[in-house]
């Protein structure tokens, strides 16, 4: 099975990720569902990054079969090549909502020059962004090669689990603002400013793909705010 089983000690996103979803997940889905504008009636069973799954990362098939969806009218195959996005988080909600997870604590790691496929992969992986492109009704000028194309790979499955194969799927962007284990700690403004930033070298608009988008920034210290958390300053930390 496709899944990255990662060391107990973590670090900037990886390591928050696993305290929002390990120990802070109601204060998460309260924030997710207000991202998303959903009721409080969607609650969400997070998937991963858990502790008891070695804190693992799903890709290609083995991040469908985790979110149960192993039986899909276009497969993951004719759409992206093998070794695609390692989601840092999944979740789904008891109504039927999925929900993949890009975590960012550093914000220079939002700019992603290129893929890195062999040619023969990089064809497909061009032909799935042209044609996700479309679907956001994104601007023609706008490149989704580089220097975003981190981003614009997560929205191309976003669009391949919606639009392709009508699964109601979201994709959420967390920002960890105010880290303190990231040289030179972003703001919720900086993050802010980054994520329009993104949004309009993508050429993104607004339509029904666009609604399923979700950007999240949160601090931190706020995340950190229950006592027992602040004096372990999280799971993994205490590992």
């Amino acid at each position: 099975m496709p899944k990255r089983r990662r060391p107990a000690a973590a670090k900037r996103s990886e390591r928050w990720l696993r305290v929002a979803v390990n120990e802070a997940p109601e204060r998460l889905n309260e924030r997710v569902a207000s991202t998303f504008r959903w009721d409080k009636s969607h609650q969400i069973r997070w998937l991963s990054p858990l502790a008891n799954d070695q804190f693992a990362e799903y890709y290609d098939q083995s991040f469908l079969d985790r979110l149960g969806l192993s039986e899909l009218r276009v497969p993951l195959g004719n759409f992206w090549p093998a070794s695609g996005p390692r989601w840092d988080g999944l979740g789904k909600t008891e109504s039927g909502k999925v929900i993949l997870v890009e975590a960012k604590a550093h914000i220079d790691e939002v700019v992603d020059f290129r893929s890195k496929a062999s040619p023969e992969s990089l064809k497909q992986i061009n032909r799935s962004l042209a044609q996700a492109k479309a679907g956001f009704a994104a601007n023609v000028d706008a490149p989704w090669e580089a220097p975003f194309y981190q981003y614009a790979n997560r929205l191309a499955h976003l669009y391949f689990l919606a639009e392709l194969n009508q699964v109601d799927a979201y994709l959420l962007f967390l920002s960890f603002a105010d880290a303190p284990d990231v040289p030179e700690p972003c703001t919720v403004q900086q993050w802010e400013g980054a994520n329009r930033l993104s949004k309009r070298c993508l050429g993104l608009g607004t339509n029904r793909l666009t609604n399923r988008i979700g950007h999240l920034v949160w601090r931190v210290p706020d995340m950190l705010s229950n006592k027992a958390l602040h004096q372990t300053g999280g799971f993994a930390a205490r590992r």
